[in-house]
């Protein structure tokens, strides 16, 4: 009995220690909520709404019938029309739509007539996901709209439109025609590694100068916090260039995926996308007091919502509305957003550039908070 009472005291001695500690009670609570709504609503290989730019000379009646099929579909959203074939590639840069129905000129007297009609599916194959499961979910739309013409063809009594209807799709995958999924996941990686590499390793090491003792030292020193914050970070930002230029290295000699844009931009972007990581670092540093807690918060603020919300592995568009908000909030998106687009697409910083200011702006933030938050003294 008495050793009994002995145990139930150790208990409760333990289930007090973990009750005073509120962040580490936080943690233990939170993270499984966190990572049963993010798995739960983030982690879906479906396609929803995905934005489709229509180009149709004469807008018929067949037309129209295909084009409202589509945009009934949860999974497209008819997002703009498009009047030449000049403005195919603006809309697809400017993110206006992932894909693109081209039909061609004199569609209805070519199918009603003719008995066969063409159209051009164009999809933007930088995220392979997306491409593989629209182009079968339109080409379903489309093959339900020609049995649909035919049933009405055979029991029309005019005979306006005369079987066999033929339509047929062409598709053409932009930026990745061979569909190698190497392109769609190494600028996620990218992101993903230096995330990690540089939030995860500053905080710790700032967090561990803390239980050593020896940040007193530094405190009490001369030097200001902006100074104790910068030689804390170039080290890491040293080992994140090197770390950077390696998977540049392996990424087009290894994987063979293209660096069809800037190398020079590519680096200068990744460069404020590693001081951003370092910021994050060091801000969580500023705010706990143990590595154990450092690295829980690392993994749960920035590795989770890395993977599941930054469009790295799942498009963005299939997620939950709210969760769709909260990925702007994610550096990473932003970041892999700009890979793409120079790394894949070949295109210039400036088309791009929003992605860019927005790092810049987390940048600025982040650094003065955590310059805010940073102690004078322990």
């Amino acid at each position: 009995m008495k050793s009994f009472r002995t145990f139930i005291s150790f208990v409760k001695k333990e289930f007090s220690h973990i009750l005073r500690d509120t962040r580490t009670l936080m943690v233990l609570l939170v993270m499984p909520v966190v990572m049963i709504l993010l798995f739960g609503f983030a982690l879906s290989t479906e396609l929803k709404s995905v934005k489709v730019a229509v180009y149709a000379p004469s807008m018929d009646v067949i037309t129209e019938r295909i084009v409202t099929q589509v945009d009934a579909s949860p999974y497209f959203t008819v997002s703009h029309y498009i009047k030449e074939k000049s403005g195919f590639e603006r809309v697809m840069l400017s993110n206006k739509a992932q894909v693109i129905i081209a039909f061609e000129e004199n569609f209805y007297h070519r199918v009603v007539h003719d008995g066969q009609g063409a159209i051009q599916i164009l999809v933007d194959g930088t995220d392979m996901n997306i491409g593989q499961m629209a182009t079968f979910y339109l080409n379903s739309i489309i093959a339900s709209c020609r049995q649909e013409l035919m049933m009405e063809s055979m029991l029309n009594a005019t005979e306006t439109l005369l079987p066999p209807v033929m339509i047929n799709v062409n598709t053409k995958m932009l930026y990745n025609p061979q569909m190698k999924s190497s392109f769609n996941f190494v600028p996620g990686v990218m992101g993903m590694i230096l995330m990690l590499v540089c939030a995860m390793m500053t905080s710790v090491s700032i967090v561990r100068e803390k239980q050593r003792g020896t940040m007193e030292v530094l405190l009490v020193s001369p030097v200001k916090p902006v100074s104790i914050i910068l030689a804390k970070a170039i080290p890491y930002f040293t080992l994140s260039v090197v770390n950077l230029v390696t998977i540049i290295f392996l990424s087009v000699h290894l994987l063979k995926v293209p660096l069809s844009g800037s190398l020079f931009w590519v680096i200068v972007v990744s460069m404020l996308f590693i001081m951003v990581s370092l910021s994050l670092g060091i801000f969580v540093s500023t705010i706990v007091n143990t590595q154990e807690e450092a690295i829980l918060i690392s993994s749960m603020v920035f590795m989770l919502p890395t993977l599941l919300l930054s469009g790295m592995l799942f498009p963005i568009e299939s997620i939950p509305v709210v969760l769709q908000y909260v990925s702007h909030f994610i550096p990473a998106k932003w970041y892999i957003e700009a890979m793409k687009v120079m790394m894949i697409q070949g295109l210039d910083i400036r088309y791009c550039m929003d992605s860019v200011l927005i790092l810049c702006g987390f940048l600025v933030v982040i650094v003065s908070a955590s310059i805010l938050t940073f102690k004078n003294r322990l």
